[in-house]
Order: C-alpha cells, then sequence, then structure tokens
C-alpha cells in the first residue's frame, strides 16, 4: 500500500535537544510519530545548535519560518521558551501548554531584561489591581515560590491562540472555561521508554551497581525546591532504623543552590544516599526500573505533569504524588498515592513509603494498576494521531478564528490597546468572560486606533 505524504503543513517551534528544557525531549520524542500525519518543520532559536536534528527534519531559525498552514507553540515556564512566547503572543497559532502557569516565563522577559514597567502590565492585564500590588512584592524578589504559583501569566497567550493543547485535564478545564468557543485539547502526557521492553528490576541495578537487595526510593529528575526533598531526606532517615536496606536514589542533578547533600548528612544517610547527576535517557529510565517507590511530589506547581512520573507509572512502580495537583487529579484512584503538602507531609511520606515498604503484593499491585492505565492511555502513536486530527479540525476553522482574534486585538502601547484591556479586565472580574465585548468598535470613538477622516 502506498502511503500519502501528509498535507497539513505544521511550523512548530519549540526548544530542540541538547536543550536544557525537559519540553525538547517530550518534542523530539514525539516528532517521529507526528510526522507521519503532518508535514512538520521546526522552528528553533538555534538551528546550528542541533545539528542531529537538521539531519532528520527542516530547521528554521525564527526569522526565517516559512508559511504554514499552523503555527504549533510549545510553551513551556522557562527561558529557552522565550522565543516560543514572543511568536505566540504576535502570530496567532495553537498553544500547547506544558504548564498552565507562565509566570517565571513573562519574569524573565521583562523584569529579568530591565522593563518591570512591562511586568506590571502584564499583572494588572490578567490580575487586576490585585495583580499590580503582587506584581511589585515580585518584581523586588519578594515573591517567594508560592505567589508567582497562584497568579499564572497566560492570558496574553490564550487570547491570541486558535486553539490550546493541555497536556492534563487540569490545563484543558481551566482554557475551556477561560476560552469559550474556541477549540481545546486533553492531550495525556505520552509515554516513551528509551529502552523498551524495560529492563526487570534486577537487571536494570545490575546495570546501574545498585544493590541487588536494597529498598530504593528513587527522585528522578533535578532536584529542585518544590520537590519537597528536604521533607524526603527527614522521613527516609526516620524510616531507616526499622529498614535497614532502605536508600534514597535522586536520579539526575540538583540545582546547585538547593542544600541537599547537607540535608542527607544532617539526617544521617551517609552512604544510603545517592545524588547520581545529569544522566542518559536510558540510565534514567534504568534508575526508574530499578526502583522500589518513585516520588514525583511538587509544591507548589504551575499546573506541569512530569514526563518522569509518566515514565515511572509505565513501567510499573508505585509512585507518589502530592495531592491536588495536576499530577494528583490526572489519574484513576490507586493509580498514584497523594500526599497532601500541608503541616503533615513529612508525617504522611513516613507512614506511606512504610507501608509500600512493608507489603511487597501492595507495591506490586500498585505498579500493576498504573502500568495497566498508562500503556492504555498514555501511547505514543495515539496521542500524536490525536494531535494531528486536531490540528486538521483547527486549521479548517482557522480563518474566523483568526478574525475573532484580531478583533480583539489593539496595537500595545497606545491609548485604545489600554482601554481595551481595562474593560476586558473588568468584565472578567464580573464575570463576563464569556460575553463577545466588541471593544474596539464600543472605544475606537474615544481612542481611534487610526485618524478618521
Amino acid at each position: 500500500m502506498i502511503r500519502t505524504p501528509p498535507n497539513l503543513k505544521i511550523n512548530l517551534w519549540s526548544p530542540l535537544p541538547p536543550s536544557s528544557s525537559g519540553i525538547a525531549d517530550y518534542v523530539a520524542e514525539s516528532l517521529p510519530a507526528l510526522a507521519r500525519h503532518v508535514d512538520l518543520r521546526l522552528v528553533a532559536d538555534a538551528p546550528e545548535a542541533a545539528p542531529a536534528w537538521r539531519e532528520r527534519y527542516p530547521v528554521f531559525s525564527p526569522a526565517a519560518a516559512p508559511e504554514a498552514d499552523l503555527e504549533l507553540y510549545h510553551l513551556g515556564n522557562s527561558p529557552p521558551h522565550g522565543y516560543v512566547y514572543r511568536a505566540a503572543c504576535a502570530r496567532p497559532g495553537v498553544a500547547v501548554l506544558h504548564d498552565w502557569s507562565l509566570h517565571h516565563l513573562v519574569l524573565r522577559e521583562t523584569v529579568e531584561r530591565g522593563d518591570v514597567s512591562a511586568y506590571l502590565r502584564e499583572m494588572r492585564r490578567a490580575h487586576g489591581e490585585t495583580g499590580t500590588f503582587v506584581g511589585r512584592q515580585i518584581a523586588r524578589a519578594l515573591g517567594g515560590d508560592l505567589l508567582p504559583a497562584l497568579f499564572p501569566l497566560n492570558d496574553r497567550v490564550l487570547e491570541g491562540s486558535l486553539a490550546v493543547v493541555g497536556l492534563t485535564e487540569h490545563v484543558r478545564s481551566r482554557a475551556a472555561r477561560r476560552l469559550p468557543g474556541r477549540p481545546v485539547l486533553h492531550l495525556p502526557h505520552h509515554l516513551s521508554l528509551p529502552v523498551d521492553p524495560p529492563p526487570s528490576r534486577e537487571d536494570a541495578r545490575r546495570a546501574l551497581g545498585l544493590p541487588p537487595d536494597a529498598l530504593l526510593v528513587t527522585a528522578p529528575g533535578l532536584a529542585t525546591a518544590s520537590k519537597r526533598l528536604d521533607l524526603v531526606v527527614r522521613a527516609v532517615a526516620r524510616l531507616r532504623p526499622t529498614h535497614p536496606a532502605l536508600r534514597l536514589v535522586v536520579a539526575g542533578a540538583a540545582d546547585p543552590a538547593l542544600p541537599l547533600a547537607d540535608w542527607a548528612r544532617a539526617a544521617g544517610l551517609g552512604e544510603a544516599f545517592t545524588l547520581t547527576g545529569r544522566l542518559s535517557l536510558e540510565d534514567f529510565a534504568r534508575h526508574l526500573c530499578a526502583a522500589d517507590v518513585v516520588l514525583s511530589l511538587r509544591f507548589p506547581t504551575h499546573g506541569e505533569i512530569s514526563g518522569a512520573l509518566v515514565r515511572a507509572l509505565g513501567v510499573g512502580r508505585p509512585a507518589l504524588v502530592t495531592a491536588g495537583t495536576p499530577a494528583a487529579e490526572e489519574f484513576p484512584d490507586g493509580i498514584v498515592a497523594p500526599i497532601d503538602p500541608g503541616p503533615r507531609e513529612e508525617e504522611e511520606l513516613v507512614a506511606v513509603i512504610g507501608r509500600l515498604l512493608d507489603d511487597t503484593g501492595l507495591r506490586e499491585e500498585m505498579g500493576r494498576l498504573a502500568r495497566g492505565h498508562v500503556r492504555a492511555h498514555h501511547g505514543l502513536d495515539e496521542t500524536a494521531r490525536r494531535l494531528a486530527a486536531f490540528l486538521e479540525e483547527v486549521a479548517a476553522r482557522k480563518e474566523p478564528l483568526r478574525d475573532e482574534i484580531l478583533a480583539e486585538r489593539a496595537a500595545e502601547g497606545g491609548l485604545l490597546g489600554f482601554l481595551m484591556e481595562e474593560v476586558r479586565w473588568g468584565a472578567r472580574d464580573l464575570g463576563l468572560s464569556r460575553v463577545p465585548l466588541g471593544l474596539e468598535g464600543l472605544l475606537g470613538v474615544l481612542a481611534p486606533s487610526r485618524p478618521r477622516p
């Protein structure tokens, strides 16, 4: 059977490996499957830094991006996505939101470039007077980790997008409420394993040089403050007297500002603590396979879901997640174990990890349920097919969707643009976000966008 080449031309904007962004790996994993359905062109900030990808796909700089049927923007809450954010705000396309909040990205694009006023305008635009007040504290580095998570700055991207793709139901439902009438898709984070079929626990430990008879609690990925590792270290130390074979493995590098080694030393973990440093994807997957229990805690969250969590569930390992986050809400009961991030978080960690370590059958049953669910609902080929079908639907509605966006958009910096943003915020505050406002026609008399004859 001769296969018809895909017709839909897609410019895919995303960092590519070896970028530090985990989204670069996500995109790289999905490219072969997606390319079977659409004609892909990649847009990278520095195409010369990704020579391996230029051998397989057309890769363009942002300034040289060709005409396409649709722009597909992969957006994450980190600096490598700055050029994607700027393009998504300027040219309507399909936004794939890997994080619901883009607050840190907007901070990088404004405050860290010396433009505090632009940041405060974004905060007022999104959150009104409260946003202005909170924004001043965050701009002075007084907001800590929690305030940026509570005030997502995604409005400009949402309002300027033809359609939105969310990797969790958490993101999809919020985008749908924010954009009534626009196409919105929940696309479950795909499962991709660089070693498939995955090795057994014993084979993985042998390949990594880990003790065959240890009880391994593994925290995968870059160690940051939001992953609650200070509490994890103390919980593991408290369990060691009753579980002397217990070891904590942090499978990845650590944020240099995180005193992880000091925490482990103070808790007396000694050789029962391992920080691997950055791993190849193959060894990263082996560490998940070698684990008895996997930790995927995150608080505060910016609406993301961890690819490492999906991989851990896909190889059949029981996982602990933070209650009330997208990772906890994304899966049916019994697939993950939620831990409340409140004042008794450490006690819950001790109780739940201890219960799992004591009951091999429970660990195996949780792992079996997790593996079955993820293999059934997060397959790479199926998610690529669903995304391609969604892009076809959006392309068929592109012109009316684009006209709707442009009708509500005015040039930034002008009086009309300022008035439109003020009225739009007030309407949202009154619960009128679903009402078409026709602002340019209403306000154009007061502040015409062009000279009237």
